[in-house]
């Protein structure tokens, strides 16, 4: 079942999503869903062939390219 889920984010960072939602013919809402399992996919297919990750000692999210 999907849960709704509200978050803020960057003006700049909102407006490269809705391009690309647009570019690939999709709801923003399914934008971000492919996105994300598509993300979390390589994380886990990386920590299978490299073993656990370290955790994260600043806990802030980074986005290149962006």
């Amino acid at each position: 079942m999907k849960q709704p889920l509200s978050f803020r984010i960057a003006a700049d960072l909102l407006a490269a999503m809705r391009d690309c939602d647009l570019q690939d013919n999709r709801s923003l809402a399914n934008f971000i869903e492919t996105a994300l399992i598509a993300r979390i996919a390589a994380m886990k297919q990386d920590r299978s062939s490299t073993g656990p990750a370290l955790p994260d000692q600043n806990h802030k999210a980074t986005i290149s390219g962006a």
